[in-house]
């Protein structure tokens, strides 16, 4: 299930960004889907709150930080509920599977709505594997709710705009490589203003990746660059890209610029599988993925549970939206360098017909 969603988003973010062609305006219909798209994937990936478990509450205490609070979902049983000096004693069951009861002790300061079926509540392991307190109030009867990860927590919101932003990064570099193709083989400018423009708006995105992916080492690593594989592989891969752009600034006579750089791209995209998805996971790293991590990441782990269901189906939306996103700059950088190209031969003509 995890595959096919990822593939739609991927795929259908492809074609209907080729829908219509990209030198031409997008239809209100499609501005309309991808300002949807958007909207809905920064929605679902920053507003719902996180819900744990009590085992998430243990390994927490045990592995990371027995001063964390753990949001844990489930239900209050206030019938059995016992009242010791100012504390209410009151038995929680989670949403685990399978469920697991434990007592959480709630202040009588902290006040919880009796009524809601689900109370997401932040707690702390107190006396044992069994006992909680409760620090405060999540939220009651959420619509949606996103996993809790321990040693992650709201970091892992980071997976809906990091991975979209890298995966677009590649979608343009392809785009380029095609055009350059086509450029070497027609010998029309307007390839190569596809081409150009597919590079500047690809390396724009792998640039947002690198500054996502960097806030992410800070407050999982602890510095915003550490070398990792995954980081190197990215700064190279910025590098050949810039190296394209001072190519282009380096040759006046605009037939020979647009060969070269179509060379060029041809030869720089050979580098981008190597760079983006072979040596990450050759390498031992911090990042997910790497030869050190045993689930393979959690976009292309096989396991079952790597992903949750709700997190499939935002990262999926997240992939399209990003791609309907790029497609639209990509039109609009496009057309732009047409009209360029255009003034660009009228001044020709112009200077040809004064001589």
């Amino acid at each position: 299930m995890k595959a096919i969603l990822i593939g739609l988003g991927v795929v259908g973010g492809i074609i209907v960004g080729l829908v219509p062609a990209v030198h031409r305006p997008r239809p209100r219909w499609w501005m309309a889907l991808c300002v949807g798209g958007m909207g809905l994937t920064i929605a679902l990936g920053l507003l719902p709150p996180l819900s744990g478990t009590f085992r998430d509450a243990v390994i927490t205490w045990r592995q990371v930080n027995p001063e964390l609070y753990v949001p844990v979902a489930g239900t209050l049983d206030w019938d059995a509920a016992v009242a010791i000096g100012d504390t209410l004693v009151v038995p929680m069951t989670d949403r685990a599977i399978p469920p697991t009861t434990a007592q959480v002790l709630i202040p009588s300061a902290l006040s919880v709505p009796k009524d809601a079926s689900v109370v997401i509540l932040a707690v702390q392991r107190w006396k044992n594997d069994q006992q909680f307190v409760m620090r405060g109030i999540v939220a009651a009867d959420p619509i949606l709710a996103l996993p809790f990860i321990p040693g992650l927590e709201e970091r892992a919101r980071n997976l809906f705009f990091h991975v979209p932003l890298s995966w677009v990064a590649v979608i343009a570099y392809a785009y380029a490589l095609w055009y350059a193709v086509l450029f070497l083989r027609r010998r029309r400018f307007i390839d190569d203003v596809h081409s150009v423009s597919a590079v500047s708006i690809g390396t724009l995105f792998a640039l947002l990746a690198t500054v996502t992916g960097s806030i992410w080492a800070k407050f999982n690593w602890g510095s915003f660059w550490n070398w990792d594989p995954r980081e190197t592989s990215i700064f190279l891969l910025l590098l050949i890209y810039a190296a394209y752009f001072a190519l282009r600034q380096s040759i006046e006579e605009p037939q020979r610029r647009a060969q070269i750089a179509a060379v060029y791209a041809i030869v720089a995209f050979v580098t981008v599988p190597f760079l983006v998805f072979i040596m990450p996971r050759l390498m031992e790293g911090l990042h997910p993925g790497s030869a050190s991590d045993q689930t393979a990441g959690p976009i292309l782990s096989t396991q079952p549970g790597v992903l949750h269901p709700l997190k499939q189906i935002v990262f999926a939306l997240s992939m399209f939206s990003f791609s309907l996103l790029f497609f639209w700059l990509l039109s609009l950088r496009v057309r732009s360098g047409i009209l360029a190209l255009r003034h660009k031969i009228q001044q020709v003509q112009e200077m040809s017909e004064i001589r």
